[in-house]
């Protein structure tokens, strides 16, 4: 069984007054064309996205080329839901890999699913994460690791087969995936995702989390 256990926190509307805009210098850690292109998509939603939690409605969104690299600019109408808009993408990305243990020795307990300890994978282990439809409209997320990360994660099988681990984004558990086998052959998969919504919702914030960085033009 595995289960994507994300939700999106509603935040409190934001009421100051006027207009305003902001400029995101972004790096990314790849030279691929490609991926850089689907990055900038990738994070062009997340912005959409996260305006809406703050019931804000974006007045512009544009992608600029600058020099070698890109720009971001984002235009609304409140100047405080850009500043909180900041915080969230300039806030450090963490993402764990934990197996499930004892809660005398868990690094995280979790209200209903136990006490969790860090292996040792972290974002530093992943490449991507690919967001696909099921039949009947759920979603599947494919986490796709470097050869490290799955040299990391077939010991976590190996060591852990009728247990669970879990998926940590940011301190907060968003999948908890039963070991079922003790030899790691695929990458994991998380099925069952109750929409391929969130699906993407999930892959995009976690490629965007591991692979860009943005910084605000003065």
């Amino acid at each position: 069984m595995k289960r994507l256990l994300l939700s999106l926190a509603l935040l409190p509307l934001l009421t100051a007054c006027g207009s305003a805009s902001v400029r995101y210098d972004v790096q990314m850690d790849t030279e691929d064309g490609e991926l850089r292109s689907a990055l900038l998509s990738a994070s062009l939603r997340v912005i959409e996205r996260r305006m809406a939690s703050l019931g804000e409605a974006v007045l512009d969104l544009d992608v600029k080329k600058v020099g070698e690299g890109n720009q971001i600019i984002v235009e609304a109408e409140e100047e405080s839901a850009l500043g909180v808009l900041s915080d969230l993408l300039m806030a450090p990305f963490d993402l764990q890999v934990m197996n499930e243990s004892e809660l005398e020795v868990a690094d995280q307990v979790v209200e209903g699913h136990g006490g969790f300890r860090k292996v040792g994978i972290s974002q530093e282990h992943i490449v991507w994460l690919r967001s696909a439809e099921e039949p009947g409209g759920k979603g599947r997320v494919t986490i796709i690791f470097s050869d490290e990360g799955r040299e990391k994660m077939a010991e976590v099988f190996k060591d852990n087969k009728g247990k669970f681990i879990g998926i940590f984004v940011r301190n907060q558990l968003v999948s908890k995936l039963l070991v079922d086998t003790d030899e790691l052959k695929d990458d994991i998969v998380i099925t069952d995702i109750p929409t391929v919504q969130l699906a993407n919702v999930f892959a995009d914030d976690v490629n965007v989390g591991i692979h860009m960085t943005f910084t605000l033009v003065p």
